[in-house]
């Protein structure tokens, strides 16, 4: 029997995802008939997200990547999985990845490569030739020398206390002056009016708290260090408290009930001028007396608090006092060894640096690792260094590499921070294998990566309107 179809679409600018999602309604046996519905239906708040080019999204669960047949993805609007290119694809986000470690204390090195790859990870061996490392979420890694741009050192190791958000649970929304002030949505969190959401993320002495900033109006954040009131916020609990808005940021020392008092002076980040995301790492040492900001991973300020340590809580406080228009994602909170954390410049460097925990700085060629100790040949005598003793080697010649992307290359976000790039070969729910351009053929715990993006040569936009025009609305008439 012959079937037309009266069919009505109403789209804004999600055309892309509509036109491929309804073809596979449509696919296989005959649709039925149904009433219209919002294809955002039985989508759980831990699901996965894949973002196109043309900022389209699609909820559901990736099935597989065979760099043969394409992306598969699931949706439950959608009758069968639907296969996507990797031509228009952007991103992949997971926000239900796992958060395990090699160890209670984490790794104790950060790797930084030519390519732009950089993660956390343990020194295995290292000679003038090659260098091994170890990871939790891929194994050993063997790579030429020459790929490696930095190794920053953390003798105490870099544990990883929190990563998301995945959802509200475990954060404290304040009453007052809106309980539905923040909410959750797609891995992060949305100010929809003035009010507070907080946590006790159990901070150690020496901690870093880092996270993106986004913004589509102006907006002024308060953000609590070391707090012990998590569902609100006023001047009775003792901690520190940074005041923000677009290209500027200030201190207060909160002293329970003796008020405020404002250290240093405002500071400027030009760059929040210029753009509507920044990224902000917040560190701060109990011992020391020490805070620091970084922004977009470099140096805005250092503030000394001569009056003693002053923050006696182990939480995080956000407090939006506008009505909306901000988001917070990619969260992260580690233990941090107390130092000064000013990045070094490794361009152009025509000898290896070798950057001590007393500040001093030795140049030379960095022969190898033996006994825990850090051989270097230089001008004024050959040196055997105790790694403890090392912050960071900028090794010489670290340049680029300029070869053309493969279409199925991506570049993959893991948890305990960090990224690696890999055309990827095939993917399903327990592990991802691909080439690498360092280390060759890799193969990856899936359940490690919090996100992947594709066609990395392209410019995506981050802030994603939240309006009643993304929706997306549809009618399937039979006759």
């Amino acid at each position: 029997m012959k079937r037309d179809w009266n069919i009505r679409i109403f789209l804004n600018r999600r055309a892309f995802v509509a036109t491929a999602i309804f073809a596979t309604l449509l696919s296989g046996s005959a649709a039925e008939k149904s009433a219209p519905q919002k294809i955002t239906n039985a989508i759980p708040e831990s699901s996965e997200r894949l973002e196109f080019l043309d900022g389209s999204t699609l909820h559901g669960h990736l099935r597989s990547i065979d760099s043969t047949n394409g992306l598969k993805w699931e949706h439950p609007a959608a009758r069968q999985p639907i296969l996507f290119k990797p031509d228009n694809v952007a991103w992949v986000r997971f926000p239900a990845a796992s958060q395990s470690s090699v160890s209670n204390s984490g790794p104790t090195c950060k790797f930084e490569f030519a390519n732009g790859d950089e993660f956390y990870g343990d020194l295995v061996s290292l000679d003038s030739k090659e260098l091994e490392l170890q990871t939790w979420f891929g194994g050993k890694f063997k790579t030429p020398r020459s790929t490696v741009k930095l190794i920053r050192f953390y003798p105490k190791g870099a544990a990883t206390i929190y990563e998301g958000p995945s959802g509200l649970d475990g954060w404290k929304l304040g009453k007052m002056p809106n309980p539905a002030a923040w909410k959750y949505e797609d891995g992060a969190f949305l100010a929809e009016g003035a009010g507070t959401i907080g946590r006790d993320m159990k901070l150690p002495d020496a901690s870093r708290v880092e996270f993106d900033l986004s913004w589509s109006a102006p907006f002024s954040l308060l953000f609590s260090f070391y707090t012990s009131m998590l569902d609100g916020f006023n001047y009775n609990s003792s901690s520190y408290m940074f005041y923000m808005t677009a290209g500027n940021i200030s201190l207060q020392r909160i002293n329970a009930g003796a008020g405020s008092t404002t250290i240093g002076r405002t500071e400027r980040i030009p760059a929040m001028l210029t753009k509507r995301k920044v990224h902000l790492e917040f560190r701060g040492n109990k011992e020391e007396s020490l805070l620091e900001l970084l922004a977009d991973g470099k140096p805005v300020a250092q503030w000394k608090d001569n009056a003693g340590w002053i923050g006696n809580g182990s939480g995080i406080l956000f407090y939006s006092q506008t009505e909306g228009g901000m988001k917070i994602s990619n969260i992260k909170v580690s233990s941090w060894d107390g130092k000064s954390g000013m990045d070094v410049s490794t361009n152009q460097l025509t000898t290896d640096q070798i950057f001590l925990a007393n500040r001093d700085q030795v140049s030379g060629d960095v022969t190898g690792v033996l006994d825990g100790k850090l051989k270097i040949a230089s001008q004024a005598a050959n040196l055997e260094i105790p790694l403890e003793r090392i912050t960071q080697i900028a090794f010489a010649n670290g340049g680029t590499n300029p070869v053309p992307r493969a279409p199925w290359e991506i570049q993959a976000s893991v948890s305990g921070g960090g990224t690696i790039s890999f055309a990827v070969d095939k993917w399903n729910d327990k592990t991802v294998s691909g080439k690498n351009r360092n280390f060759g053929k890799i193969s990856l715990n899936s359940k490690s990566i919090r996100q992947i993006q594709f066609n990395l040569d392209q410019s995506k936009a981050d802030f994603r309107e939240q309006n009643s025009a993304d929706e997306i609305f549809w009618e399937a008439d039979e006759e």
